[in-house]
């Protein structure tokens, strides 16, 4: 039987293919160089409950009390346990232990449409497989959580904090994540718009939140602590909700444009003032 693949190597070797250049993780200088360098060392206790949605649903409760957080209306590992008569008209399904998968369900669905749509979630997740530390300590199970939406029906808009010891120094807003054209802006702290991109199709021409301020003091309380984590919430009717934490936004493997902004950030990381 082939041994796993040690975790540095790994790493080295998804970076070189992604961005075409070996990456420097024992003195990094770009923030995805950070990103894969606390991946490989960093073994803190406090990084440790960050990849569980539950874990950071309490720490939001706890630390943000005012903070708007979704409630969990189940949570198990065997769907079959689940009483779909009691969900409300619509509601999320998603893992509490992996990122970027979630299923929509309504009044109207069936236990074999949620074990088809949940179907292998409860594996290892592959993220925790190719070396993301934090993922292999999240509790494998599925939540289900009210869905949000406008008053108008609108689906709300995402935004992510950037946060570098305990202070926000970018702003992200998503357009379209789940489409075939994926759109965002970015923002600094005071809502100005900054031209760039990170791995999204195109850059839209939209507003920062009405919520900022009330955001920001979130953000920054809830990533106090650590010297960088990503702070994400949604704005329904003019409130911030909380959607979770990220230690190690896209693995650390979506490009930045312009590639500036990768040293930039990189900066923030190391607390390197920059204009």
């Amino acid at each position: 039987m082939l041994a796993p693949v040690p975790d540095p190597l790994l790493r080295g070797v998804m970076y070189r293919r992604t961005f075409g250049r070996w990456g420097d993780f024992r003195t990094p200088r770009r923030f995805t160089e950070h990103l894969t360098a606390r991946m490989l060392y960093e073994r803190d206790a406090e990084l440790a409950w960050t990849c569980d949605k539950m874990a950071m649903k309490a720490h939001a409760e706890s630390v943000c009390p005012t903070l708007r957080v979704p409630g969990t209306l189940w949570s198990g590992t065997d769907v079959d346990s689940l009483d779909l008569s009691v969900l409300p008209e619509e509601w999320v399904i998603k893992p509490n232990h992996r990122s970027g998968l979630v299923s929509f369900g309504s009044r109207h669905s069936t236990r074999e449409e949620l074990k088809q749509a949940t179907r292998g979630w409860l594996r290892t997740h592959d993220r925790a497989a190719i070396g993301e530390w934090a993922y292999r300590k999240a509790e494998h199970k599925l939540i289900i959580e009210p869905r949000l939406t406008t008053t108008t029906g609108v689906v709300p808009v995402d935004f992510k904090f950037f946060v570098f010891h305990g202070k926000v120094r970018l702003l992200e807003r998503d357009a379209g994540r789940y489409t075939d054209v994926f759109q965002e802006t970015f923002f600094t702290p005071d809502g100005r718009p900054v031209e760039m991109r990170n791995g999204a199709d195109a850059w839209l021409d939209a507003p920062p939140p009405t919520s900022l301020r009330t955001m920001i003091a979130h953000a920054e309380r809830l990533a106090a602590g650590f010297s960088f984590m990503r702070v994400d919430f949604y704005e329904v009717d003019g409130q911030p909700w909380f959607g979770e934490l990220t230690p190690y936004p896209s693995g650390g493997l979506d490009p930045y444009e312009p590639d500036e902004m990768d040293f930039i950030l990189g900066r923030w990381w190391r607390q390197e003032e920059t204009s």
